[in-house]
């Protein structure tokens, strides 16, 4: 068996055998161990080492590559250097230079006005030479003169003292030997400034051999090397650049030092629309953290055509400091009109805000008022309708479908131009039947819209009329709702449209709603409701029958309203230039803090505009930010042929089952009527006999300045004793009624059919001394319109 076969050996079994294999040096004589060999151990289960075989796989379809097409090969263009596509054209590369070149003029400008600052070149050599010179005297030349100014001012007095000893009269010995102790004493001086000249000498001479010497060095050196006087020159020039390094800084207190290095960095003074970002943002910071006093944590510029949006992150506060001081802010920013920034709370984080800073013209983005075509919008696009837009262009368009809106502003603060941009929406619609109700204005405050309203109340009388009409409609239509298949809302369409009652000048129907008087009712008669009353029950009970109004007021505070301070609860408020009160009763009073700022709006003046028309908006999600947005305007002459086509094309009418609930009722003034139309001019009407016979009691007693219920009725009894006795007034069963009350009640019957009330008050007659109460003349004049001069 060879070598190989002994390796390879098996036993009976077939299983592999391990075999020694003697190498040729080893020692023939096998190695005999003490130790007893230990037992065979039994064999292993057999272990299958061979690797199975792979299953077989599909083959691999594909394209196949060769080693030559692997290869890359040479590529002019992809290893050429990279150039920029800007340089690839003529126009480009002239664009480069031209940006090159206008940078060259600009460093060349600033370092030209530099010169003119202590930063210039020879203020700044100057003041190298300076320097050097006060380091090479140093604090030993400092001492030497302050020894040498002791010792002269000890010599004088020393002598001063010699003479008054010489010349004394008095205390001799005592002045003289003060005299010998100044003389001492200038002598140690002098022997001081002596030894520190000495000193002093010394080390100035080291200093300036190293400072003089180097740079007399330097120009030598020049002369030799360099070719004669070019040398020189060029000796002189880096001794002068050393001055001028050594004399770089400005010997300058820290606020000149800060003001000389903010106009070197270019920072502006005036806040400018062509300004960039970044100027700005420094501008902005300084302001903030400076005059303010806010943390900033960041600082964030967004450049707008109409200015800059700001996102400001303050560190560890809320913008409430910053919001009631953003006039301190403005005047921070010279060139900022008044009253412009903005600041808006920030819904992400409460130490976050947004502040705007607009520019000259920041409503370039607000279009146009949108042309609509007649009928051309429903009640469920309403929403879409833009009357407005915020400074970026975003639309202002509100719900008009079963939801009611008040415009608060002041007057000339455009909330009639808001209200008319508004109309002409809901003029536009196919579903909706529009009636204004205006007696502070008589109609104008509606424009060309009240061509095609479906009625415009002018006056109390007309205003009541829509009122109720409305109200009946809305209260009535509930009992439609089942068998019109309406669900639990009246759904607005062309056969049953909805309503909108468009009130201008709500404050001017709340004071004829407090002028109103009505006669005792009937028993089983309910008190008619006042007109402000109306206009709060019709938004109380009538929006799900879709019948909602719109008002426009100069405020919702008592004084302006009354006690309809309900109009702040309304869902859709647009608020114009305003009073603080009026934001703090519809948003709240933290609500200035996050941003409600339409108290900072300007209203019109003379032909100035300013914020006439915008208006911050508080409707559901879509406008519960506070961003101001301004109304869309057109042509005075456009709104007329819109409002011209709208009633050519035909108004909404009222379906027959809602017109139920109001039978016989006819709405003034549909189309708006003519202010000048004789047919509404009323008849005045006489004026009652009881007046005219109270007023000629008045004129012939002199006209006094009253008279009390006891006199007037006696005057009157004069006049006609049967019809002023007071039996006739008796009640049955009854006791006989007093002269007052007699009189207050006979003046009630004739004064309530007129709208009028005559009541008692005080006055002081002529020579008394105290007030009594009584009927006033000035009262009967306001009645029968006397002027006060009758």
């Amino acid at each position: 068996m060879n070598e190989t076969d002994e390796r390879t050996a098996q036993n009976g079994r077939g299983e592999a055998v391990a075999k020694v294999i003697r190498l040729p040096f080893a020692d023939t004589t096998p190695e005999v161990s003490d130790t007893p060999a230990p037992e065979a151990p039994a064999p292993a289960d057999r272990v299958d080492m061979t690797k199975p075989e792979p299953p077989a796989t599909a083959p691999v379809e594909g394209t196949v590559f060769t080693a030559q097409e692997w290869e890359l090969g040479e590529d002019p263009e992809g290893d050429a250097p990279w150039i920029s596509p800007a340089l690839r054209t003529p126009e480009g590369r002239t664009a480069r230079r031209a940006y090159h070149q206008r940078q060259a003029r600009r460093r060349i400008r600033r370092w030209a006005a530099r010169q003119r600052t202590p930063r210039g070149i020879v203020p700044t050599t100057v003041r190298g030479g300076v320097r050097i010179q006060r380091w090479v005297r140093g604090v030993e030349g400092q001492n030497a003169d302050a020894a040498k100014a002791r010792a002269e001012m000890l010599a004088a007095e020393a002598q001063r003292a010699a003479r008054r000893a010489q010349y004394a009269l008095l205390q001799r010995d005592a002045k003289k030997k003060a005299a010998d102790v100044a003389q001492q004493e200038a002598s140690m001086a002098l022997v001081r400034a002596t030894a520190a000249a000495a000193t002093a000498r010394n080390r100035i001479l080291w200093r300036a051999a190293g400072a003089y010497g180097s740079m007399a060095g330097i120009d030598v050196a020049g002369f030799v090397f360099m070719d004669g006087l070019i040398g020189l020159g060029a000796g002189v020039l880096v001794n002068l650049a050393v001055l001028a390094r050594v004399g770089r800084r400005p010997d300058m207190a820290p606020e000149e030092l800060e003001e000389l290095e903010r106009a070197e960095a270019g920072l502006p003074d005036r806040f400018e629309m062509g300004m960039t970002p970044r100027a700005f943002e420094a501008m902005l910071h300084e302001a903030l953290t400076k005059e303010i006093g806010v943390a900033v944590h960041s600082l964030q510029i967004r450049p707008r055509n109409w200015g800059f949006e700001v996102v400001v992150v303050l560190k560890n506060q809320t913008p409430e400091k910053l919001s009631a001081n953003l006039d301190l802010l403005e005047a921070c920013l010279p060139g900022v009109r008044t009253n412009s920034a903005l600041l808006q709370q920030s819904a992400q984080a409460r130490n976050e805000c947004v502040l705007r800073i607009p520019g000259d013209d920041p409503w370039k983005a607000v279009p146009e008022l949108p042309y609509r075509k007649p009928k051309s919008v429903t009640t469920h696009e309403l929403h879409k309708a833009q009357f407005g837009a915020d400074m970026s262009g975003r639309p202002l368009a509100l719900p008009g479908k079963r939801t009611s809106a008040a415009y608060i502003g002041k007057s000339r603060s455009g909330k009639s131009t808001m209200l008319r941009a508004r109309l002409d929406a809901l003029t536009a619609t196919s579903d909706r039947i529009i009636v204004g109700i205006d007696l502070g204005s008589y109609g104008s405050g509606f424009g060309p819209y009240r061509k095609c309203m479906s009625a415009v109340a002018r006056t109390p009388k007309e205003a009541r009329v829509v009122l109720e009409w409305a109200l009946a409609v809305g209260m009535g239509r509930p009992k439609l709702f089942d068998r019109l298949g309406m669900g639990l809302n009246w759904e607005a369409s062309p056969e049953r449209p909805g309503i909108t009652v468009v009130i201008d000048e709500f404050p001017a129907l709340v004071m004829a709603a407090k002028s109103e008087t009505f006669p005792e009712p009937e028993e089983g008669e309910e008190k008619p409701l006042r007109l402000d009353e109306l206009v709060k029950q019709i938004n109380l009970t009538s929006l799900k029958s879709d019948v909602g109004v719109e008002i426009a007021s100069q405020g919702v505070t008592r004084d302006r309203v009354g006690a309809n301070m309900w109009l702040a609860e309304l869902p859709v408020q647009v608020m114009c230039a305003c009073d603080k009160d009026d934001i703090v009763q519809i948003a709240g009073g933290g609500a200035m803090a996050q941003g409600w700022r339409p108290d900072r709006l300007l209203p019109a003046m003379g032909d100035a505009v300013n914020d006439a028309s915008v208006a911050y908006v508080m409707a559901g999600g879509d406008y519960c930010e506070p961003i101001p947005y301004r109304a869309c305007i057109t042509s005075d002459e456009e709104a007329d042929r819109r409002a011209t086509e709208r009633a050519e094309a035909g108004m909404c009418e009222l379906d027959a089952e809602s017109a139920a609930f109001a039978p016989g009722v006819v709405l003034p003034n549909p189309g708006g009527g003519d202010p000048w139309d004789d047919d509404e001019v009323e008849e005045e009407e006489p004026l009652p006999v009881l007046l005219r016979t109270i007023r000629t009691i008045y004129r012939d007693l002199g006209n006094p300045s009253g008279l009390t219920e006891d006199q007037l009725f006696d005057q009157l009894r004069g006049f006609d004793p049967t019809s002023w006795d007071l039996d006739r007034f008796v009640p049955e069963g009854g006791e006989p009624m007093s002269k007052g009350a007699v009189l207050a009640l006979v003046l009630d019957k004739v004064l309530a059919p007129r709208g009028q009330k005559w009541t008692k008050e005080s006055y002081r007659p002529k020579g008394a001394k105290s007030t009594v109460k009584g009927y006033r003349l000035r009262d009967l004049k306001a009645l029968i319109g006397e002027g006060d001069e009758a």
